[in-house]
């Protein structure tokens, strides 16, 4: 006997109610000497930019939520207890440093939306404006890429579904610092948190 499909399977992709939501793609975890760098990442970008042209096109917001953290810091909470700080590392996603900036060759146009975070969920309340400028866009759903898969993009998709917001969540527009972590992540998103797509789907759908 088949198993029946969780309803999410069939959640279609509505322009009108749908955001782009693009996740941490700055040096910090990308560049070479970053302090939790995602290998592959940098091969993300060219198609990354491809969506968030046709996202543009359907008049889907685009958003960049970018990791960052006072100098001190004092914002951090317990963030800084997961791993030595690298205070004399430039890459660290701090301000001032170079590890906040987005990184090479990503297209982020000036209609986009920039939005900063202090924790691994951008939907946190405290960590960014992300869910009232998604609500004041009459968002209900967005899709979601970046990095890392199994952190701050597992955590603020699993935040989305808590709050009522359906994820489409682009398995292969994601990076983590292992295959085996990137497997897991998406075994566990997958059943409990988003409908998991490719962009090909996505092309389709759009």
């Amino acid at each position: 006997m088949n198993a029946k499909k969780a309803l999410k399977e069939a959640w279609e992709i509505i322009p009108g109610k749908t955001a782009l939501v693009i996740i941490d793609m700055q040096r910090a975890f990308m560049d070479k000497g970053a302090p939790v760098e995602a290998p592959g990442a940098k091969e993300l970008v060219p198609r990354l930019n491809e969506l968030a042209g046709m996202c543009r096109g359907r008049k889907i917001p685009v958003v960049f939520v970018r990791m960052t953290g006072r100098a001190d810091l004092s914002d951090l909470g317990l963030r800084k207890d997961m791993r030595p700080v690298q205070l004399d590392n430039e890459l660290e996603a701090l301000e001032g440093r170079r590890g906040v900036e987005f990184c090479d060759g990503l297209k982020v146009m000036p209609d986009d939306y920039v939005v900063p975070k202090i924790r691994y969920s951008a939907l946190i309340p405290g960590s960014s404006n992300l869910e009232p400028l998604l609500r004041g866009l009459g968002r209900d759903s967005f899709i979601i890429c970046g990095i890392l898969t199994d952190v701050c993009v597992a955590s603020t998709t699993i935040d989305a579904m808590m709050l009522g917001f359906k994820v489409f969540f682009v398995a292969d527009l994601t990076r983590t610092i292992s295959d085996e972590r990137q497997k897991i992540a998406l075994e566990v998103i997958g059943r409990h948190f988003a409908r998991v797509v490719t962009l090909e789907q996505i092309k389709k759908e759009l």
